[in-house]
């Protein structure tokens, strides 16, 4: 092992050993991910650093960290490393700030583009340091990254205080293994020996030593700070050993130590908070040494120098600063921050004056809401919070502080910010009652995913807004309100509410939002066709739809899946997925994309909606809620179970049952029910598709939800109870159907195929046929369905058999058999394959039975499904999230795996696939 200079680096050999493993693996381009954890001054960053010396230039090292710490500005982490870590174009065409707002799916890009290009001169090694300071946008952004890689030579090292949260904020977990996570702990006692011996350079008795060890605990910032308050000098009794007894006081001592001239560049920094030039902190401290006061304070490990053109320093970690500045007397501490308010400009000086100030100041919160407003003005609402926050601090008057609090909360929650936003809920709790606490205290609720709850703290705050003429305040919370009562199918609420907000919102966003709820009121109780007619107004480019009205153009594009306009609806569903700036509290890409995924499914382009589903899945690990994380397990159960897979299927129905259980409303049981009947649907057992489905439909808090979602769930109920011989039921269920205005090939379809059923199941197969027929010549008005056609033709060709036509019933099973496999709907295929053989031994399949598709992967499909249509590798690492690197691995898989020479031969495959 090499040695770094300067003192010996000592023990960890166990956590170099599972540094250097994961760096093979690395090296031969499998990624891999360690976290670092441990209390602050436990030689995390140390650690990496000896590993990332030790590998002698092997490694090209990555860093990132939040120095300062801005846990309240979005993407503050990353936006610097893509600007101090040598960004490729790629990586900048990702994220430019002067063409887009910044997001998950962005940032992250442009992270895996940085080290995809960071990888050309070798293997990577990439630093999250104090990753428990980084901003949560960051980590989301930086996580979403980590999920993408595939044939990658990184070696992701997060150092943390908080193991589990820095990995649940990112997303990560799954993929990490118990011997990928270093929790570092105090030295041993022989290395406490060492580490002693090597810092004084002379031996100590072990009485000493021993006293030292219980005492710190083998924490090595205790050590050094105990070895820098008595300099090295112990006490044979460890009674008689007068360190502090806590961590800053220990460290308070260790930096009076130092010079004067150092102890004041320690304090000053601290006091910062942020690495600080030479220049500056000369002229903070009236000094034209700091440059050479400095190199003590280097030589001693108190603090480092920063890569920067103008000589820069930094303490050496944030544990370290909270220490020192813990033990700042206060009236110092003060005299410090505006010394610093007084040479510097806003924003920094507001932040320093906040944290000088002994008393309320209502300049300075003036000031502050001013500022807020300005930013709010120019779309910069993380930087408006954060103001209001301050100015909730300093304000004299209660009322104002406390509705900057709230003004804060509200910025947060409808900026897309819910964990910043969530931090002050202990805060709002111990605010005073009253109606603008319970408004954000049910924004948080909805955050929160907890709907029922939402909706009684905000009906609380519409009632005491309306109750003392406060008519603006009152249609925002009742807007809000509309939300809650929608989520729990509350229609007539909801559009009570929602045209209350109508009539007394001035702000355009409290509009947009009241109008989107009355379009999802009128839904609920009309069906889709009606909530479609009460966005009509909406331009019909999506692009074109202002952000204030984004929630809107997702209604619009839900309305226009669920009857039956399924191009209509991915067009603005996919526009509204990528948008930033969303003016809405609820709305997000995950739901977006969520609400997409059937669409793509019943178009027949499951490798869209399994692409979709993947970078949905990757968002929500990295900032999504619990119902965004129910609603995706739910399609990949459905996914699952008509691709074959029942062991995967079922496992993701237990996943979301595990969330269901958690929800405070009734919303969450339908869509389980009906996602469990589609399961049992896609194997055969329609039993347990009407045992599963039946009841759940019928009950009447289901309602609304039965009505709106008719469509997707209804016809495999009505097939299922004409199969089984309860074609009253059936009829019932047909009826609906035929009652629903539809605006696309699919309801039409879905009529016919329902038809036919019922008239196979009566024994009268010539009408079943004529009814089959009927539904596969439906002109593929707003996308063809294809799945409901892919049934409907295998059932005309039972029927077809069942009449005694052999010939064209070989011929429709044929294609139905085609159809389900270019899907990968192997049950379905399979029964096709059944009625075949049973027609012509000779036409059965090769012996083999393998078709080309089923040997890829999902992520393999949706690679070779771009290269067929003629996408560049860099074209496809863009629109899957992924590094280049990652879409060559996929492909030379494909290409080793399948016996294929090369990009055409692919190409020519994947078509032939689809003819």
């Amino acid at each position: 092992m090499k040695e770094s200079p300067g003192h010996r680096f000592i023990g960890r050999a166990g956590e170099l050993r599972i540094l250097r493993k994961a760096a093979r693996d690395a090296v031969r381009e499998s990624p891999r991910i360690v976290v670092v954890s441990g209390m602050a001054g436990m030689g995390k960053t140390a650690l990496v650093d000896h590993f990332a010396e030790e590998a002698g230039g092997e490694l090209t090292v990555v860093r990132a960290s939040d120095a300062p710490p801005r846990t309240n500005l979005p993407f503050y982490t990353v936006t610097g490393l893509l600007a101090d870590g040598g960004a490729e174009s790629s990586a900048r065409r990702r994220y430019d700030p002067s063409r887009t707002q910044p997001s998950v799916l962005s940032m992250g890009g442009a992270v895996i583009d940085l080290l995809g290009s960071s990888q050309e001169t070798g293997p990577v090694l990439f630093v999250l340091d104090d990753a428990h300071w980084i901003d949560p946008e960051s980590l989301q952004a930086i996580g979403f990254a980590l999920l993408r890689q595939g044939a990658e030579r990184v070696l992701t090292v997060i150092c943390t205080q908080h193991a589990a949260r820095t990995v649940r904020d990112m997303g990560v977990a799954d993929l990490l293994s118990e011997s990928d996570h270093i929790g570092l702990t105090g030295f041993s006692p022989s290395e406490t020996r060492d580490f002693v011996e090597n810092r004084t350079s002379r031996p100590h008795s072990g009485a000493r030593l021993r006293g030292l060890a219980v005492w710190s605990h083998g924490n090595p910032l205790f050590l050094e700070a105990a070895l820098g308050a008595f300099g090295g000098n112990l006490p044979e009794d460890p009674a008689t050993i007068r360190v502090p007894a806590s961590l800053s006081e220990a460290v308070g001592a260790w930096s009076r130590s130092f010079s004067p001239a150092g102890l004041a560049i320690l304090n000053m920094l601290a006091v910062l908070d942020t690495p600080a030039s030479v220049p500056l902190l000369s002229q903070l401290l009236g000094s034209d040494r700091v440059g050479a006061d400095a190199e003590a304070l280097l030589e001693q490990h108190a603090a480092v120098w920063v890569p920067d053109g103008v000589p820069t320093l930094r303490l050496v970690h944030a544990g370290q600063r909270d220490a020192l500045y813990t033990a700042i007397a206060r009236p110092e501490r003060n005299r410090m921050h505006l010394r610093v308010a007084a040479l510097l400009e806003p924003p920094v000086r507001w932040r320093h004056q906040v944290a000088a100030a002994e008393t309320y100041d209502a300049s300075l919160a003036a000031e502050l809401r001013d500022a807020a407003l300005r930013e709010a003005q120019t779309g910069h609402a993380a930087l408006a919070a954060e103001y209001l926050l301050a100015s909730s601090e300093m304000d004299p008057d209660g009322e104002r502080r406390q509705d900057d609090l709230v003004a804060a909360v509200r910025l947060q929650v409808t900026g897309g910010q819910y964990r910043t936003a969530l931090r002050q809920e202990e805060v709002l709790l111990r605010s005073s009652a009253g109606p603008r606490r319970d408004e954000a205290l049910g924004l948080l609720s909805l955050a929160k995913g907890g709907d029922s709850r939402a909706c009684s703290y905000l009906r609380r705050a519409l009632d005491a807004f309306a109750a003392r003429g406060d008519l603006a305040d009152a249609a925002c919370a009742a807007s809000e309100l509309g939300v809650a009562e929608g989520f729990l199918g509350l229609g007539q609420q909801s559009l009570r509410t929602s045209e209350y907000a109508l009539r007394h919102a001035p702000d355009e966003a409290v509009r947009g939002l009241a109008q989107a709820n009355l379009a999802y009121g009128h839904a609920l109780i009309g069906g889709p066709a009606r909530g479609l007619r009460h966005v009509g107004h909406l331009p019909v480019v999506p692009s074109r739809v202002p952000a204030t009205r984004t929630d809107a153009l997702i209604y619009r594009g839900v309305f226009r899946g669920l009857s039956g306009d399924l191009t209509g609806a991915v067009g603005d569903l996919t526009a509204a997925a990528r948008r930033r700036s969303l003016g809405v509290s609820r709305i997000s890409s995950v739901s977006a994309l969520t609400h997409s995924i059937w669409c793509h499914f019943m178009l027949g382009e499951w490798h869209e909606a399994r692409r979709n589903l993947s970078v949905a899945l990757d968002i929500a690990h990295a900032s999504g809620r619990p119902a965004d994380f129910f609603a995706l397990n739910c399609f990949i159960a459905v996914l699952h179970a008509f691709s074959g897979r029942f062991d995967d299927a079922r496992a993701a129905l237990r996943e979301a049952l595990a969330l269901e259980s958690a929800a405070d409303f009734a919303g969450p049981h339908f869509h389980l029910a009906t996602t469990r009947a589609a399961v049992a649907f896609a194997a055969g057992d329609y039993e347990e598709v009407v045992a599963r489905i039946g009841p759940v439909v019928d009950m009447p808090v289901n309602e609304s939800r039965s009505r709106l979602y008719a469509v997707r769930h209804m016809p495999l109920l009505g097939v299922a109870y004409a199969r089984t011989g309860a074609t009253d039921q059936a009829r019932s269920v047909l009826c609906g159907l035929e009652a629903a205005e539809p605006h696309g090939a699919l309801l039409p379809v879905a009529v016919h195929w329902l038809r036919g059923a019922i008239a196979a199941a009566d024994g009268d197969p010539e009408a079943a046929a004529r009814a089959y027929a009927e539904g596969l010549a439906v002109a593929p008005d707003g996308g063809d369905p294809v799945v409901h056609k892919a049934f409907t033709e295998e059932d005309l060709g039972a029927a077809l058999l069942a009449a005694g036509d052999t010939e064209q019933a070989r011929g429709h099973l044929s294609a139905a058999e085609r159809a389900f496999a270019l899907l990968g709907a192997e049950p379905s295929r399979r029964r096709c394959r059944t009625l075949l053989d049973s027609l012509d031994d000779s036409s059965a399949r090769a012996a083999d039975g393998t078709y080309f598709c089923d040997t890829l992967s999902d992520r393999e499909r949706d690679v070779a499904d771009l290269v067929a249509r003629g996408w560049t590798n860099r074209e496809i690492a863009a629109q899957l999230y992924l590094s280049v690197k990652t879409v060559e691995y996929h492909l030379g898989n494909i290409y080793m795996r399948n016996d294929i020479k090369g990009r055409r031969q692919l190409r020519d495959l994947m078509q032939s696939r689809r003819t």
